[in-house]
């Protein structure tokens, strides 16, 4: 009787060995013989469920950006402040590290790749409009226009990503702690 394989979750499993690589070793440094050494198939399969490894890296950027998204909502939806949902996007353990190294190798191939550029605006508003949901919905911060509500959410959107490309490049320099602490002034200037 043949095997009956869960395409999907073979197509997941594929995406999140090949992020765990390129947390590691960046896009240029890992190969597709690489991710199916890892993932313990041949290079076959890793093609037939990408069809080369920029469709691949698309898959795990935004399997990254989807996770931090929904991980945002969650602590929003359990009523959790401001400062606790931000900082449900900054690199305070490996694995939101790990998504800043992704998002950073996709950052670099979006600079000469119209496909991966569209995304990269298409993620940062939505980015942006996420802040703004919560800057709504926190008590922490007074009522607001429109227009200063989207100018909040891009001060906030570059403070986490700033701090975020710091601790991820230098999280000796950059302990938990002290981002915590930034941001929370950040938010405090807000009003």
């Amino acid at each position: 009787m043949p095997r009956i394989v869960d395409h999907e979750a073979r197509r997941r499993d594929v995406a999140r060995i090949a992020a765990r690589l390129i947390a590691v070793a960046g896009v240029e440094g890992v190969t597709v013989r690489d991710i199916a050494r890892e993932a313990g198939c041949s290079t076959a399969v890793v093609s037939h469920y990408f069809r080369n490894k920029r469709e691949l890296l698309f898959s795990v950027y935004r399997n990254a950006m989807t996770e931090t998204v929904a991980r945002v909502r969650r602590r929003r939806d359990r009523g959790a402040d401001l400062q606790t949902c931000l900082e449900a996007i900054l690199p305070l353990d490996r694995q939101r590290r790990d998504n800043w190294k992704i998002w950073f190798s996709f950052w670099a191939t979006a600079m000469d790749d119209v496909r991966f550029m569209a995304e990269q605006r298409l993620r940062g508003r939505e980015a942006r409009q996420l802040i703004v949901e919560l800057l709504e919905t926190a008590s922490d911060v007074s009522a607001a226009s429109p227009e200063t509500r989207d100018m909040q959410a891009r001060r906030l959107l570059a403070v986490v990503a700033g701090l975020s490309s710091q601790a991820t490049y230098d999280p000796a320099d950059w302990p938990a702690k002290r981002l915590s602490a930034l941001l929370a002034a950040e938010i405090a200037a807000l009003g």
